[in-house]
């Protein structure tokens, strides 16, 4: 199973439209079921499963239980990847397309893509790639690690810029 989550700030259509049109195409190769926390979008899913919202119980069952995590490039989504030990494909929301209200999720591809079991895409063709090479996709090999030295990492990232070693590490 893979499950998709938006966040419950801003809706993002073009992600769970990406998802449910990968649903049916010749691309889900595996026949993979699809599950998605879509939030107030606009676009109404037909070849998955959705729901709005989730209970934070839910939530986490779904995480643990899928394939691979498709997300917004939130950190709140990374964390909980990396504690269900489930890798993530996290696409960033574009301001020039009105799904935010800067481009920061584009910026933090950049650092995000070095974290270990985080793939990155921001076009549909990058998150179709990794869906066909799903079973290669592994979760994070240190996820043993606290969010508390996540935290740490990318606080410090953030205040003194690429640091390689300590986003490897993580």
């Amino acid at each position: 199973m893979i499950f998709v989550a938006v966040g419950t700030q801003f809706p993002f259509n073009r992600l769970i439209q990406y998802m449910d049109d990968w649903a049916i195409s010749d691309n889900n190769k595996t026949q993979e079921n699809v599950i998605a926390q879509i939030s107030e979008g606009d676009y109404l899913p037909t070849n998955i499963e959705y729901e709005r919202f989730m209970s934070g119980e839910t939530y986490n069952q779904n995480v643990r239980q899928a394939s691979v995590f498709v997300s917004h490039a939130g950190m709140g989504n990374i964390i909980s990847a990396r504690e269900q030990q489930t890798p993530i494909i996290v696409i960033n929301r574009q301001i020039i397309l009105g799904e935010h209200r800067n481009d920061h999720q584009a910026d933090g591809l950049k650092w995000m893509g070095k974290l270990d079991g985080v793939y990155t895409a921001s076009t549909q063709e990058e998150l179709y790639q990794h869906l066909q090479h799903i079973n290669d996709l592994k979760p994070a090999k240190n996820s043993h690690v606290g969010n508390q030295h996540l935290s740490d990492t990318i606080a410090d990232f953030i205040l003194h810029g690429d640091n390689k070693e300590s986003l490897v590490k993580l």
